[in-house]
């Protein structure tokens, strides 16, 4: 028997036990897009509905979630940069409680194209972009792209941007038929051990927190949205990081085992106007675990960035 021929019913039979494991845990689209509570508000953008929380006036501050997240994980944040800021937290397209629409475009250019979009229908011409995570490569990609419209880019426990995740799983996975029923026990997966990993203190995580993140993936269209943004985001060129010119902060977590500092140590060698800020007791979801210490290095960079002193050396909380 050919090898690939072996691979290919190896992949199969694992394709369909993942089928009936992910049908027993309970973890299905079960919800509908329109009918579902949201937390916050639908924007119209070209026509494709957009979902954010839109908290506090002062000038603007754009907060882009993670891979697999949602507005959900800044809701700690949100109320402390609102006291004195115009906070607008997003989820991406296909994200969270964002349309599903099978047809639009979910590369991280086309996330791009939609935060634009966002901004303009808001009338923020200019604003601080937050993004954690994969939301950290997606708003380096904004500020590249619109330089004229970031005043300052603040990367929590973000991803280099660099990763090229999408073009190499395109030569090595398996036909989105069979890799789809894996993707709710990968989820699943996540509710548990990968979520607590998350977590420099694994008793945060309740049901209530991890129903939070896990909800919106119930949407129907979900699953098939995750697969074409890793796909998708594979054809994006790199990101010109010499457009980049305005403050960054590179906040992170001392206890991160998802995107650990060497990251930051990568990032701060691409953007050498970036200050970097160690969060201590935190682990990737920093800004669940240390809301409170993680705003107060947000305001305190956007201040020194409204008076020109916002490069300095690393330092701890």
């Amino acid at each position: 028997m050919k090898k690939r021929t072996i691979v290919a019913i190896g992949v199969a039979t694992a394709a369909t036990a993942a089928f009936i494991a992910a049908r027993r845990s309970g973890l299905r689209e079960d919800l509908d897009w329109v009918a579902v509570d949201k937390p916050g508000r639908i924007i119209d953008v070209d026509g494709y509905g957009v979902h954010c929380v839109l908290q506090g006036a002062g000038p603007a501050v754009v907060l882009v979630h993670g891979f697999g997240g949602n507005v959900y994980s800044y809701r700690k944040l949100i109320p402390l940069l609102a006291r004195d800021h115009r906070v607008v937290a997003v989820d991406l397209k296909g994200y969270g409680y964002s349309q599903r629409d099978g047809q639009a475009g979910v590369s991280h250019g086309d996330q791009v194209a939609m935060l634009k979009g966002l901004l303009d229908r808001l009338g923020i011409g200019r604003a601080a972009f937050v993004g954690h995570s994969m939301g950290g490569a997606v708003v380096q990609r904004f500020a590249a792209t619109y330089p004229e419209m970031v005043d300052v880019l603040v990367l929590a426990a973000s991803v280099t941007g660099d990763e090229r995740i999408g073009q190499h799983l395109g030569r090595i996975a398996p036909p989105a038929f069979l890799l789809k029923p894996l993707i709710p026990v990968l989820a699943g997966l996540t509710s548990t051990r990968l979520l607590q990993l998350s977590f420099h203190d694994p008793s945060m995580l309740t049901d209530e927190v991890r129903d939070g993140y896990l909800r919106p993936i119930r949407i129907r269209g979900t699953l098939d949205g995750i697969l074409r943004s890793i796909r998708e985001s594979g054809r994006d060129a790199a990101i010109d990081r010499s457009r980049i010119t305005m403050p960054v902060l590179l906040l992170y977590a001392a206890h991160d085992r998802a995107v650990p500092l060497d990251a930051a140590q990568r990032l701060r060698e691409l953007l050498p106007q970036a200050r970097l800020v160690v969060i201590a007791r935190a682990a990737h979801l920093l800004l669940e675990e240390r809301p409170e210490e993680c705003a107060r290095a947000i305001e305190d960079f956007l201040r020194d960035a409204r008076t020109g002193a916002a490069v300095a050396p690393a330092a701890a909380t």
